[in-house]
Formats: structure tokens, C-alpha cells, sequence
């Protein structure tokens, strides 16, 4: 444990041992991002509405993931009686009629979500919610779906019963889904197999999840970096500062070089930007330019265009958005 004074001045050999598990090297921390907070403040007022479902979709590697895990925080500080329960779709081998009961049970961790019948499993899951809404005073759940385009009709047909079962005990049901573009023809599929009630419960408000869109997007994205981070936890230290302390006293800032790195992504994607930069590559590139820079760090520390070229080149930005463009152009 490092105290206040430490921690406040840590050194290159306190620093060095506390790489190892820096969130940046562990590829596990979460900024906040402009699309985060746009897309939040959309499903906050649909939670608020208590509207039956709404459905964001995007490319991959944009931070749909990412964005449902900050999704069910914020949901649990912002509104403590609800229930709210998140949980990563998967397809299964052949129909079933219990596979959706089982995968809310086993984002419950819930010993009996291995049960054989799904009579047995869809009245586990009711009384589950009932039981934890009870303990908190309330009388709504909230469900956050990731991958939701891996499910099929009878799975959806399974989500309608549990919203209906609830309902009759007076309990109303959210569904938030974060999927993939395909879950556009699985709408178009519902809609000509008139499916209209599945469409109406949860597939009735499509949300377009995007990438980094903007200048103003990136210089956001590279604040948090440089101020709105911190490791230590309680130290006061962003991650730039982390990384490069000398820089960052002499005023060091990624946010200086916000155009440059824009361009050299821009260039990388391609005539796709519009669509937004997918936020994986986005945090790749800076991730790379923190690391690669660390070595050099000194009071005059500066990122050369060179350095941000192979910093976007290092994310494979290009490579993936020529496969999911179909570009057999791009080299490997």
C-alpha cells in the first residue's frame, strides 16, 4: 500500500512495479467516451419511461460490450430499486425451449439454471425477480442483452413470456440489446413471419451505437486519457501522467495532437469515418503511442507523425475495415 505522500510523487521504481498491473497493460479499464454518454443518456430516459425495448446496433469493435457494462453501473447507481441484470447472448447447437430461461438464471448465477425442464427454469426465473426486486422496494426490471442478434424466434418467444408473467404480477420489464447490424434482417425476417408482437416488445426502437465520429469525439476520448483516468486508485495520476511524468509536468498532453491523430485514423479507415471510427482502434492507437513513448519520456517529449502513422498501423485499423468492407485491396 502506497501513502498519500507516495503516492503523490512515485518513482520510476514504484512506477515499474505497478506497470505489470496498470489497466492499461491489462487491457481492462473503462473512460468515459462521448458515444458512452450520448448512448446513456438515450436508454436512461427509456429505463425512466419504463418503455418495453430498445435495441442498439453497430459494427464490431465499436464498444458495445464495453458500453453494456457501463450501461448496468450507471443503471444500478441511478436506480437502486430496480432490478438490473446483464447478460451475453450465444447461439445454441438446435432449438430449444429453455435457453433463454437458462441464460438469465446463469447471469443470476443461480444454482438451479442447469434444471432439465423448462417449465422448471422459466418459474426459477420469475420468482428470482420477484425476490430481488422485493428486497429493493421495486417493482421493475431491467434486462441488458449483449449479442442479441445470436438469438433465435424461440428464444425471443421465451423473453415474451417472462414479460408477460412479470406483468401479471405488476412488474414491468426493460429490455436493452446491444448486437451486431445483421439483427437489422433478423427485424425484416420477424416482420415477414409476422412476428409483430416480438417486434413490438423488444425490437420496436433500433439505436444506431457509433464509433468515434469527430475531431470533437477524439479530442474527448484523449482528455480522459490525459485527465479524467487515474491509476493508482486514489493517486491522482492519470494514465498519461503514468506514462510519461516528465512530459506530462512540462505540459504533455495527447490532446495536442488530437488533428494529427485523426487524420492518420480518417486515413487508415478510409471513406468509412462517417460510420465512426471503431473506439478498439482507437484505444489501441493510444495505448501503442503511450507505451512506445514511456521509453523516451523527458520534459521535451513530443509524438512525430511517424510515431502516430505506426501507432494506427499497429491497431490493424486498415485491415479490418477492408475485411468488413470487402476490400481486397488492403494489404496484410
Amino acid at each position: 500500500m502506497l501513502d498519500n505522500q507516495t503516492v503523490s510523487q512515485l518513482t520510476a521504481e514504484q512506477r515499474a512495479t505497478l506497470l505489470e498491473t496498470h489497466p492499461v497493460l491489462e487491457k481492462n479499464y473503462r473512460l468515459p467516451t462521448p458515444m458512452m454518454e450520448r448512448t446513456y443518456a438515450l436508454i436512461r430516459e427509456r429505463v425512466w419511461m419504463k418503455r418495453t425495448g430498445v435495441y442498439l446496433y453497430a459494427s464490431p469493435r465499436t464498444g458495445k460490450t464495453t458500453c453494456a457494462e457501463a450501461t448496468q453501473a450507471l443503471l444500478f447507481s441511478e436506480f437502486p430499486k430496480f432490478h438490473i441484470l446483464r447478460i451475453a447472448a450465444r447461439r445454441t447447437q438446435r432449438p430449444s425451449d429453455a435457453h433463454m430461461f437458462r441464460l438469465i438464471l446463469e447471469g443470476m448465477n443461480h444454482a438451479l439454471s442447469k434444471r432439465p425442464t423448462a417449465d422448471l427454469l422459466f418459474h426459477n426465473v420469475k420468482a428470482d425477480v420477484m425476490v430481488q426486486l422485493a428486497a429493493r422496494g421495486g417493482s421493475h426490471f431491467v434486462l441488458i442483452i449483449d449479442e442479441m442478434h445470436r438469438l433465435n424466434d424461440l428464444d425471443l418467444e421465451q423473453l415474451l413470456a417472462v414479460h408477460n408473467a412479470l406483468q401479471m404480477e405488476k412488474i414491468g420489464m426493460t429490455t436493452i440489446s446491444f448486437a451486431q447490424p445483421e439483427i437489422r434482417q433478423r427485424v425484416t425476417g420477424l416482420m415477414t413471419r409476422g412476428q409483430h408482437q416480438l417486434l413490438a416488445r423488444f425490437l420496436a426502437e433500433p439505436i444506431l451505437f457509433e464509433g468515434c465520429t469527430s475531431v470533437d469525439d477524439l479530442q474527448k476520448i484523449l482528455n480522459s486519457y490525459d485527465c479524467r483516468s487515474e491509476y493508482p486508485e486514489g493517486s491522482g495520476w492519470s494514465y498519461t501522467r503514468f506514462f510519461l511524468p516528465q512530459g506530462y509536468e512540462s505540459g504533455f498532453r495527447l490532446t495536442n495532437y488530437t488533428n494529427e491523430i485523426w487524420e492518420a485514423l480518417s486515413y487508415a479507415l478510409g471513406s468509412y469515418t462517417k460510420s465512426g471510427v471503431p473506439m478498439e482502434h482507437v484505444c489501441l492507437t493510444i495505448e501503442y503511442l503511450l507505451l512506445a513513448l514511456r521509453v523516451d519520456d523527458c520534459y521535451n517529449v513530443t509524438i512525430s507523425r511517424r510515431d502516430i502513422t505506426d501507432a494506427v498501423a499497429a491497431s490493424n485499423l486498415a485491415v479490418f475495415s477492408g475485411l468488413m468492407h470487402g476490400d481486397n485491396d488492403v494489404e496484410q
